[in-house]
């Protein structure tokens, strides 16, 4: 059996941390200490900088700026760097980059509980003239578990800023409406300009925000320095421009081979997955994207079934996979067209194409193909 949670909409949407900075620097309010994290390492980068180019004055920087990194990350160098006004600047700024990395781990010298602990202890009074900056690495949360973050130091750090009367800014993935507004100003500042149907289509295609992939804004933020140089002088950006140049996610075409198969177009859906294998996706990597798209359209269904509306199975979709809301109009949509006890036997006959797999009984390429013929 399938189950799914309870829905509940009462909880309005948290405001996202890049516009609560935003307000927070107009307004001034901001405290001596300041931890920025969160899945977004791009914003983590960019508003570390924001941060120091607001408090430190470029004439002073070499003494009003002080970045400590690897062994430098020590109890008493955060005490000595703390007690030190700026000279010139509005405050003296002591960065800390990348206190933790992406694994979860720290420098070897606070490896043990104790001497992290005691650097953490250290952030508490700090003076009005100075800004304890702290950076944490974008934990990772998938691929080969042994190298995941089970983000304890990180929840450690966050409740140790609380306490000291500090802020976090936690960057998570941008919404479609955001990530829109980001790539236009891109292209505004290269001189460049697009239709809406331009952003939608590159908001959708790179898998942008999916729980699924690694795809975050650097990688975004690099397609769209293709696309610009592709587009020469011309001013305007074009479909031309994005074919062959913009990252397209894997999810994307196994999603459009799924909803091939809905519509009972299996010839397009070996089209989809030709691309797959030729753009040299792995089996067993089209396989589970297979299985996790059928058990979201499968939960789109369900709650369709018990009366719920489009834009309510929407939002649930969207929240609880963690996709955009693109993605989740594309599964709730594809899923109408499909019972319920036809999107169990699918996910069926995906897990029967894994076995395959594994016991060699049918190359991969062969076993999804099966897959396609049995759907």
């Amino acid at each position: 059996m399938w189950y799914h949670r309870p829905m509940a909409y009462n909880k309005p949407p948290a405001e996202h941390a890049f516009i609560r900075i935003e307000k927070d620097l107009k307004a001034g309010d901001l405290p001596s200490l300041i931890l920025l994290c969160g899945r977004e390492d791009y914003l983590t980068d960019h508003y570390a900088h924001v941060l120091i180019d607001r408090f430190v004055e470029p004439a002073s920087r070499q003494l009003d700026l002080v970045s400590l990194s690897g062994a430098e990350v020590t109890p008493q160098a955060i005490e000595e760097n703390t007690e030190v006004f700026s000279l010139l600047s509005e405050r003296r700024v002591i960065f800390l980059p990348g206190l933790i990395d992406r694994h979860g781990k720290v420098a070897k010298q606070l490896e043990q509980s104790k001497k992290f602990d005691e650097l953490l202890a250290r952030m508490e009074g700090l003076p009005d003239g100075v800004l304890l900056l702290i950076t944490a690495e974008k934990p990772v949360t998938s691929g080969d578990y042994t190298k995941q973050s089970d983000g304890k130091r990180l929840k450690k750090l966050q409740a140790a800023v609380a306490k000291a009367g500090g802020r976090t800014y936690e960057f998570t993935a941008l919404e479609q409406g955001q990530l829109r507004g980001f790539i236009a100003k891109r292209f505004q500042n290269a001189g460049k300009e697009c239709s809406y149907s331009i952003l939608s289509r590159i908001s959708r295609d790179t898998g942008y925000g999916s729980r699924y992939n690694d795809y975050d804004l650097f990688g975004l933020e690099n397609d769209l320095k293709k696309i610009i140089a592709h587009s020469g002088r011309r001013r305007e950006i074009t479909e031309e421009d994005l074919e062959g140049i913009l990252t397209v996610s894997p999810e994307n075409n196994v999603f459009r081979m799924l909803d091939a198969i809905s519509l009972g177009r299996k010839d397009q859906a070996l089209i989809y997955l030709n691309t797959l294998l030729e753009d040299g996706d792995k089996g067993f990597r089209i396989l589970s994207n297979i299985n996790k798209q059928v058990e979201m359209m499968l939960t789109a269904r369900q709650l369709q079934d018990e009366g719920q509306n489009r834009a309510a199975v929407i939002k649930w979709v969207s929240k609880e996979e963690h996709v955009s809301e693109f993605r989740a109009k594309n599964a709730a949509d594809a899923a109408s067209r499909i019972p319920a006890a036809r999107l169990k036997n699918m996910l069926l006959a995906a897990y029967a194409v894994e076995e395959h797999i594994k016991t060699g009984l049918m190359s991969p390429r062969l076993s999804l193909e099966y897959f396609i013929s049995e759907v």
